[in-house]
């Protein structure tokens, strides 16, 4: 079993986090483990979906010609891009 640290700066937190646990009979880690290994399994989830095209709005695309740049830029380039083209 490995061990981490956990410091609260809200003593308040503190104390409520341990009557929590306590009336569910269950540590204060434990919590922490579970919230942690639920935290990652979410983002495992959200990273191996796709996000593809509905069918329909697919097929209404088909034969509009998109560069590769836009095809595979994020969002917030592509963004920037756009906001300093229209102040020039």
């Amino acid at each position: 079993m490995d061990k981490i640290t956990l410091s609260l700066h809200n003593t308040a937190l503190k104390h409520q986090i341990k009557k929590f646990a306590k009336k569910r009979g269950i540590s204060v880690s434990s919590i922490v483990e579970n919230y942690l290994h639920n935290l990652l399994k979410m983002e495992r989830q959200t990273a191996s979906k796709e996000y593809g095209l509905p069918k329909e709005l697919d097929s209404l695309l088909e034969g509009i010609d998109v560069s590769e740049k836009i095809q595979t830029a994020d969002y917030k380039t592509l963004r920037d891009e756009m906001y300093e083209n229209r102040a020039e």
